[in-house]
């Protein structure tokens, strides 16, 4: 009888246990698995509910080669609820057309387990370069006057004078020779690293980065010589201030075995490299009412309506999505012109913000609830208008509103719904009791689901215990 009890005890115990287990909160996802060699095969991890982007070390692929890194973040919300999701994304390339086998992996991320199966990659010939369109990338490296240094560190920048606000990326890496006649080591690395990123972090910037959480070793020509570069840091910045950003030199101890003159002879040495200081101009922008508050890039608007005629007092659904490239995280809301005509609600907002180190891409977009008075024919681009500084026209431009609503019926009234006689939806706010919480059923519900496994543990107990 004793063991009948505890077995249903059991059975009502897991059954709960399983019924709380949220969903698996990070998955693994491939991109395209027919791709031309000037394409990458992309490989991401997907967390969800997940504020802090994570580390993730993704695996190595024989045959293929590992490039870059992007993370994107995307923050929406749904049913009054605030969702992240975060996409981690390492990109793969092959050096000649084929077939490539992806073997099954794992991957740790947040303490949990991934698991992925093996699948298969077709690589096809993309152009009369064929086999060795990807074999180097060809770069224009500063630090290199000629081809006598074999190994050196360099701190790049994309861009030598940008605007208050415009991005800029800040690249670290070690190139050593293909033909170097040594042999290198990375000696107390992540010390290293973090000494140099100090360093090297411009405090009058906004910095976002993908994360290295790995070394990245890939292969490049500079100046027709092959050398090997090793990716340690990169980020892009958005400078706040009109100060100029100087990156200083930095160094980098690395273990060196050189190869003695007799025969099985080796030494090894630490030795320091350096790279050369980096200077970027930060330029103030033209005058205008809003210089100190427009966001800075290239950016489009998108917007939907969802009903273009209404009736008076009816509401509409409106969004307004600023879609481009800059500082996504930062952009300002659209300007609303106040009117007696609508009743226009906070916007909801939600973004998506892709990082690499080529740019951040983006849109941010605002979902207002609107509610006409009176009817008439509205063009929205009377009320919602949006300023920026175009980087590529060097001047000043205005995302403004296409659509038109159009109301139809007799003027709406506050006052057929209120006694108090209100004019407008956002009279007589201050008087309402904002205290009050609402109601978390999800809370309630959790709670008592903890409180009845509670009361089986004690149950088990006592059954024990007779």
């Amino acid at each position: 009888m004793k063991l009948y009890a505890l077995l249903n005890i059991f059975l009502c115990f897991s059954g709960i246990a399983i019924a709380q287990s949220p969903e698996s909160s990070a998955t693994i996802e491939f991109g395209s698995r027919n791709l031309t060699l000037d394409q990458p095969f992309l490989i991401s991890v997907v967390l969800r509910d997940v504020e802090t982007r994570p580390a993730v070390i993704f695996p190595e692929i024989k045959d293929l080669e590992k490039r870059s890194k992007s993370a994107t973040s995307s923050v929406s919300t749904v049913d009054g609820r605030k969702v992240v999701i975060q996409t981690i994304t390492q990109e793969y390339y092959a050096t000649k057309a084929g077939n490539y086998l992806i073997p099954e992996f794992n991957l740790n991320v947040n303490n949990q387990r991934l698991h992925s199966e093996e699948t298969m990659v077709v690589f096809a010939k993309s152009g009369e370069e064929g086999e060795n369109v990807l074999a180097a990338e060809d770069l224009d490296v500063s630090e290199v006057d000629d081809n006598s240094q074999s190994v050196f560190l360099s701190v790049q920048t994309d861009k030598k004078q940008v605007y208050i606000r415009q991005g800029f990326s800040v690249r670290i890496s070690l190139y050593i020779a293909e033909n170097a006649p040594v042999q290198m080591e990375f000696y107390r690395f992540n010390e290293q690293l973090q000494g140099i990123l100090k360093a090297i972090r411009p405090v009058t910037c906004w910095e976002e980065n993908v994360g290295v959480e790995e070394i990245i070793k890939r292969k490049v020509t500079i100046r027709g010589r092959k050398y090997a570069e090793y990716n340690m840091y990169q980020a892009r910045f958005f400078p706040i201030t009109t100060e100029d950003i100087r990156l200083p030199s930095v160094k980098l101890d690395m273990l060196v075995t050189e190869n003695g003159a007799a025969v099985n002879v080796e030494n090894k040495l630490v030795k320091a490299f350096r790279s050369k200081p980096v200077q970027v101009v930060v330029r103030q922008l033209p005058d205008h009412p809003l210089r100190d508050q427009v966001a800075v890039g290239q950016y489009s608007l998108r917007e939907t309506l969802s009903s273009d005629l209404v009736y008076p007092g009816e509401s509409v659904r409106y969004m307004f999505k600023i879609e481009g490239v800059g500082n996504i995280a930062a952009i300002p809301a659209p300007v609303i012109q106040t009117n007696s005509s609508f009743d226009i609600y906070p916007p909801e907002v939600s973004q998506v913000v892709k990082r690499s180190y080529q740019n951040v891409v983006g849109e941010k977009t605002f979902d207002y609830f609107v509610v006409p008075r009176k009817d008439g024919e509205f063009p929205l681009g009377r009320y919602f208008h949006w300023v920026y500084f175009d980087i590529e026209k060097g001047k000043y431009d205005t995302l403004r509103s296409a659509a038109s609503l159009e109301v139809r019926g007799d003027e709406y009234k506050l006052t057929n719904l209120s006694l108090s006689g209100s004019s407008g939806l956002y009279d007589n706010l201050e008087s309402l009791d904002s205290s009050r919480e609402t109601i978390d059923y999800k809370k309630i519900l959790k709670d008592l689901t903890n409180i009845l496994i509670v009361l089986l543990l004690v149950t088990m107990i006592w059954v024990f215990r007779k």
